[in-house]
């Protein structure tokens, strides 16, 4: 059977019967909006129950266009009423085409699949868990996390100005000496704590794609087989040597830092880089997640710091973001690690920062574009009433 756009399939009632343990299904997906992210599954406990929020298995499909297997583990209370009615909605909050192939209960027969249905029962749980946690505003959380901040890597190969780590020479080397992650210290974490996970976000001090190449084929290694998608925050120099198709298929996330969109504004930003090489980076990987293979393409996330030498080009880049299909913007003020970095800054001049952020978010209306961005300037709105008085 198939079904478009966001229709709920009902793929039948199931006797189930003492000895099965999973669901497996056997789809065939298509998003038509790139956006998906992942699929629902509703189940009763029993003939005459109704379908709830509460009772929903979430799972990701992987493959775009070709069949794809799953399992997921019977939920406890379905295993005891010995019914269970299931309804699937392949592509909550967007659309495109689903063919259900099989649907079938089976027992435990040691198929690696199995082993993942598992997996996906625990990290369904913990973010349950952390769902609670969050509504109850727990300080201590009685459960293992849902995502983890890792930092491979102090070392960064760029000195932009702004850096807290790396704007000052002799930060710049000392923190380009510190200690990598070694593949036995990641071994050894990811075997204790990726169980639980939903993501990883390779964040920090450093540039994460500078590590060793070992190491950072090892991490995706272990990604893949705990089923733990990866964000990385970049500045683009190394994307063409460590991310291809099979990479970005753990990928959710892939931020550039950019902070400036002429070649001079952008060196004098990101530590004399080349803004050409730059923009190569991106475009290989913007070639990547366009392949029609992947289901769930990778997001593209673009940051920029604003400066008084590049407040003039944000609309600028906002076109440039909107053109290259972006799905996150993170916009930050300068923040000051050295009295040299406050004559970048725009504090005292809210009403220069307003007039260009004003006309970048003017572009962004009507956008899909998620942003994460410093509202105008309160005293400047402020003063601009007064005077219209």
């Amino acid at each position: 059977m198939t079904a478009e756009r966001i229709e709920l399939q009902s793929l039948g009632l199931f006797r189930v019967r003492k000895t099965d343990r999973f669901i497996e299904l056997t789809l065939s997906l298509s998003c038509e909006s790139g956006r998906y992210d992942y699929s629902k599954l509703y189940f009763t406990r029993g003939v005459f129950d109704r379908y709830s929020e509460d009772r929903v298995l979430c799972f990701k499909m992987r493959q775009a266009g070709a069949p794809e297997t799953i399992r997921l583990a019977v939920p406890p209370d379905a295993l005891k009423s010995g019914w269970m009615r299931l309804r699937l909605e392949a592509f909550p909050g967007t659309s495109g085409r689903c063919t259900v192939l099989a649907a079938r209960l089976v027992p435990e027969d040691g198929n690696a699949l199995s082993g993942l249905a598992y997996l996906f029962a625990i990290k369904e749980w913990v973010r349950r868990q952390v769902a609670q946690s969050e509504s109850l505003g727990r300080a201590v959380a009685p459960h293992p996390p849902e995502s983890l901040s890792l930092e491979l890597t102090a070392g960064c190969n760029f000195q932009c100005s702004h850096c807290s780590s790396h704007g000052d020479e002799q930060e710049h080397r000392m923190n380009n000496r510190r200690l990598s992650f070694t593949r036995e210290m990641l071994d050894k974490l990811a075997h204790e704590v990726f169980p639980f996970l939903t993501l990883v976000n390779l964040v920090g001090r450093g540039e994460p794609t500078m590590v060793p190449t070992d190491l950072w084929n090892r991490l995706f290694e272990l990604c893949e087989t705990y089923r733990v998608l990866l964000t990385c925050v970049t500045n683009g120099s190394f994307v063409k040597h460590r991310f291809d198709l099979e990479k970005l298929r753990q990928l959710d996330t892939l931020t550039f830092s950019i902070d400036g969109m002429t070649s001079e504004v952008f060196a004098a930003n990101r530590g004399g880089a080349d803004l050409g090489a730059f923009m190569d980076n991106l475009a290989h990987f913007q070639s990547l997640r366009r392949d029609p293979s992947l289901l769930r393409p990778p997001r593209l996330g673009l940051s920029w710091t604003l400066k008084r030498n590049n407040i003039e080009q944000f609309p600028d880049f906002i076109r440039f973001a909107i053109a290259a299909d972006a799905d996150l913007l993170y916009v930050r003020h300068l923040l000051l690690f050295r009295p040299d970095d406050a004559a970048q800054s725009l504090v005292d001049d809210p009403d220069l920062c307003n007039r260009y952020l004003s006309a970048g978010y003017a572009l962004l209306k009507g956008t899909r574009i998620k942003l994460d961005v410093p509202p105008l300037s309160e005293v400047s709105v402020h003063s601009s009433q007064v005077a219209a008085r």
